[in-house]
């Protein structure tokens, strides 16, 4: 797969996303499997959980579907045609 980020968006990413994760898990008062009342601050948490997943998976991946949509490319070395490896993390 093409990669579209560079390390500083990749590092940015992957720390927004564990941040927002732990916000969002935190704004719905924690984890309750049973009997638990669906509230707006609940909602908003799994919301903000959820964008902070996807902002994880597409800094581990150094992919982002917006910016290939928008033909954004931060990793230096791909713009100027440099040959190299990406890794994982």
């Amino acid at each position: 797969m093409r990669h579209n980020m560079g390390k500083t968006e990749k590092y940015v990413r992957l720390i927004l996303g564990i941040a927002l994760i732990a916000f969002g898990i935190l704004y719905m008062g924690g984890i309750s499997v049973f009997g638990g009342m669906v509230t707006t601050a609940s909602i908003a948490g799994v919301v903000v959980g959820v964008v902070g997943v996807v902002f994880f998976i597409t800094g581990v991946l150094s992919y982002c579907p917006l910016n290939a949509l928008f033909h954004v490319n931060s990793c230096h070395a791909c713009k100027i045609g440099e040959t190299h490896t990406h890794l994982p993390i």
